[in-house]
């Protein structure tokens, strides 16, 4: 039994229009929603992208600093290797120098006859060679590095041949080119008698080696260099002149 006085189609035909202006909000609310996640979503990734993007120009800008920076190395290696190749030419023992040793510490009474110096220059053997290519096929060394020109190193090697009254005197002598920091492989050759001016002498004949960095520079630590550079350079000066 109906108790409304309005037709029941009218009041189906209401309430079914309700029902469809219901739903349609629905949508809209539901569409609305998500059309604002979208562009939330889309925010986001404009965000993203512009941090992906300023990540890479500071990837950029650093890559040029370090190609910068390793530019500047490799300048500065190659500045330094010119200068380790110009100071190993140059005589670092001055020939007057070693002399004016020699005859600084020679004792009383001893002089030379002869004085001889002689260098080879030291030739790499082939095992050598090869372990160096062994060391280079494992990465450690680069290939600039080994193309660099090495300097030359040298064996010198002296002999001298003086008199002395007594061998206590040729003794005296070799002990103190023993300690000389200069020196070493100081061998005595050969020591006799021998008669010259009607006196009896002993003719000796030692040999030595110069070290591999021997550097006349290391003189300068001792406490009479600088008082007897001086008289050692006359004396090596007179010794020539002779």
């Amino acid at each position: 039994m109906n108790d409304s006085f309005l037709p029941t189609e009218y009041t189906e035909q209401r309430i079914d229009r309700r029902t469809h202006v219901m739903a349609m909000l629905l949508f809209v609310v539901v569409l609305s929603a998500v059309f604002a996640a979208f562009l939330w979503k889309r925010n986001e990734w404009k965000q993203v992208e512009q941090a992906r993007m300023d990540v890479e120009l500071r990837y950029e800008a650093a890559g040029e600093e370090v190609e910068q920076v390793m530019k500047l190395k490799v300048a500065q290696q190659a500045t330094v290797n010119r200068a380790e190749l110009a100071a190993a030419l140059v005589e670092k023992v001055p020939r007057s120098i070693l002399l004016a040793e020699l005859i600084n510490h020679m004792p009383a009474g001893l002089g030379l006859l002869e004085f001889k110096l002689e260098s080879t220059r030291i030739i790499e053997s082939d095992e050598h060679k090869k372990a160096k290519g062994r060391k280079n096929r494992s990465g450690t060394r680069t290939k600039k590095q080994d193309e660099r020109p090495e300097a030359p190193r040298y064996d010198t090697r002296l002999s001298l041949t003086g008199f002395a009254p007594t061998d206590v005197h040729v003794s005296e002598f070799l002990a103190a080119l023993n300690d000389h920091p200069l020196l070493q492989n100081v061998n005595l050759v050969s020591s006799q008698e021998t008669i010259a001016e009607d006196r009896t002498i002993r003719e000796f004949k030692l040999t030595a080696s110069l070290l591999s960095n021997a550097d006349v520079r290391v003189l300068a630590n001792t406490s009479d260099w600088h008082s007897n550079d001086h008289m050692r350079l006359s004396l090596a000066e007179e010794h020539h002149h002779e």
